[in-house]
């Protein structure tokens, strides 16, 4: 069984790609095979951090797709768990760097398309590549949506708005979900009046965001100890511009995650969201919106019939993403390997 490391530049984490052919199709059978990988690694030296993204991949069956990607997210505790209800872009994009290396897909060029099924939630994205050189890439990645996303779709809840309670005092937030479902609360209701305020502040409002994102899966009927929905932190101080700030468990985001950038996309596009509200006439049927976080700026151009929730979302596309092939996993000494019994021999 093969398995390598990439790194989506603005990720949390690196992503370690294995590949599913000869693996079981069920996420809780893979599972065990992932905690055995996961005892595997060296905590102690952690030449490239901590990594919580575990990727499974095969080759599409399908015709419109090149790959099938499962996405599972370690969650610390003792013992680890995994958390396979959502997705990650950045892991999706480390994963066609890493079937490009194995000969899965053509090497990288510019203007080369990769086609990506996400079977955790049913999703599409095509990763689009604008450069590359011999050990990476730098790409635009398309969150696609399925023909009839109507933007009421996208609302879990079923409201523009949601009165969520918790320990702090009640919030007003929009749960919208495309890509992965967030959490969007207004900086402002949390007691923050700068951008700076935002990217600087701490525990209190980490607690709160924590609060606020459990009382949510609450609401959904989730579980509020899952890693599901995320939550962020937003305003905006300039025009067109949304300040953000979110939490990846179990602490702040360095940046916004992929499935973040397009889930603020289209929430800005849904009239009567927390977000929407805050950029008023940005948002249009086809419209960029600037995210400015504590990590950098990234933008995001989206696409929609109209931002009433009759209308439907087309894409949101997220550009000049970075990627970079690491290399193979980094194992402590006396790991058992046990997991390799499920590699495939090749003559």
């Amino acid at each position: 069984m093969q398995t390598y490391l990439a790194h989506a530049e603005g990720s949390v984490s690196s992503s370690i790609v294995i590949d599913g052919i000869e693996l079981p199709a069920s996420p809780d059978a893979i599972i065990p095979i992932l905690k055995d990988i996961h005892d595997d690694l060296d905590h102690e030296e952690r030449p490239y951090g901590f990594i919580s993204k575990f990727v499974v991949i095969r080759p599409s069956k399908h015709p419109m797709y090149d790959l099938n990607y499962l996405f599972f997210q370690l969650v610390p505790g003792n013992p680890v768990s995994f958390d396979y209800s959502g997705s990650c872009g950045h892991s999706i994009l480390a994963a066609i760097q890493v079937a490009m290396k194995w000969g899965w897909l053509p090497s990288a060029s510019p203007g080369l398309r990769v086609r990506v099924f996400v079977e955790n939630v049913g999703d599409s994205l095509v990763c689009e590549v604008d450069h590359a050189v011999r050990s990476g890439m730098n790409c635009t990645a398309h969150f696609i949506a399925d023909d009839g996303t109507s933007l009421a779709s996208l609302l879990p809840s079923g409201a523009l708005t949601n009165r969520l309670a918790t320990p702090f005092g009640d919030y007003e937030a929009s749960i919208v979900s495309s890509g992965n479902p967030y959490v969007f609360v207004q900086a402002a209701d949390l007691g923050i009046q700068s951008e700076g305020e935002l990217f600087e502040t701490g525990g209190d409002t980490l607690d709160r965001l924590n609060a606020i994102r459990r009382s949510a899966a609450q609401l959904l009927g989730w579980n509020p100890d899952g890693v599901f929905p995320k939550v962020a932190a937003i305003a905006s101080y300039e025009p067109d511009t949304i300040s953000f700030r979110a939490i990846s468990i179990p602490t702040w985001h360095p940046t916004i995650a992929l499935t973040g950038a397009a889930c603020i996309g289209a929430a800005a596009a849904i009239e009567g969201t927390v977000v929407q509200r805050l950029i008023g006439s940005a948002s249009a049927a086809g419209y960029r919106l600037r995210v400015s976080t504590k990590g950098g700026s990234t933008y995001i151009s989206t696409a929609t019939t109209g931002g009433k929730l009759t209308d439907y979302l087309l894409y949101s596309s997220i550009s000049e993403k970075n990627v970079r092939l690491l290399g193979a996993l980094p194992f402590k000494k006396g790991a058992t390997y046990e997991w390799e019994l499920q590699r495939k021999v090749y003559a």
